[in-house]
């Protein structure tokens, strides 16, 4: 099994996402596409995951495009797709649904209700996760709204069974928030939802988060087609 991550800028990088990979032993490769590396092939790829970046959709440059037709692609053949932030954008668009700029931004460890607590087996009625968006996604067509926020009615979904949007970070890490706080510190605006890079810094991270994106990820991996069947 073949596992392609892409990544828009460098300092969003795969985090949780990758030790998930290491953990189970998963075959990956990261598409860095700020070096300008080729989307991978639809037909090579049996599971897609698509990260965050600080572009928006709305403003459509033609890579974006380029980048759903594989994520429509991936769905078409019922393989699965897990994207986060933008990714979890693309892909609610690649789906029909619209995007949209919330009336506020959210920035920081901020609570998200779980809509549907029986994915999974069961989930948590409230989490605490990261934030770090001022767009956001309309729910697609089809599909299961999953979380919500006080100022983001669709924070998450799930369609089809095997593709999976989410608005906020569970993949992140002490490094990779660094990393975001390093390079778009702008983004903290002191609004409502925002809170300071301070704060942000001295909040743990919930270890819930990472066992919650482990499953998640363990549950898409076992909808990989079997390419001999």
């Amino acid at each position: 099994m073949k596992i392609a991550i892409l990544q828009h800028v460098d300092f969003e990088g795969p985090a949780e996402i990758e030790n998930w990979c290491r953990q189970t032993r998963t075959e990956y490769t990261i598409c860095r596409l700020f070096l300008g590396e080729t989307l991978p092939k639809a037909e090579e790829t049996d599971f897609l995951v698509i990260l965050g970046g600080p572009m928006s959709v709305l403003d459509e440059p033609p890579w974006l495009d380029e980048e759903r037709e594989l994520i429509s692609a991936l769905i078409s053949q019922g393989k699965p797709v897990f994207g986060v932030c933008l990714g979890g954008q693309q892909i609610a668009k690649a789906l029909g649904a619209d995007i949209f700029q919330g009336e506020y931004r959210e920035a920081g460890w901020l609570p998200v209700r779980t809509v549907n607590t029986t994915i999974l087996g069961g989930l948590p009625e409230e989490l605490v996760v990261f934030h770090w968006h001022g767009e956001q996604f309309g729910l697609p067509e089809g599909a299961e709204r999953l979380f919500a926020s006080a100022v983001c009615p669709n924070q998450g979904f799930v369609y089809n069974g095997n593709v999976i949007g989410l608005q906020f970070h569970f993949e992140s890490t002490k490094e990779s928030i660094e990393n975001i706080l390093q390079n778009d510190a702008a983004f903290l605006d002191g609004t409502a939802y925002t809170q300071t890079a301070a704060e942000i810094r001295n909040h743990p991270i919930p270890a819930s988060n990472g066992e919650l994106l482990y499953r998640l990820l363990d549950r898409l991996k076992a909808t990989v087609p079997d390419r001999t069947a």
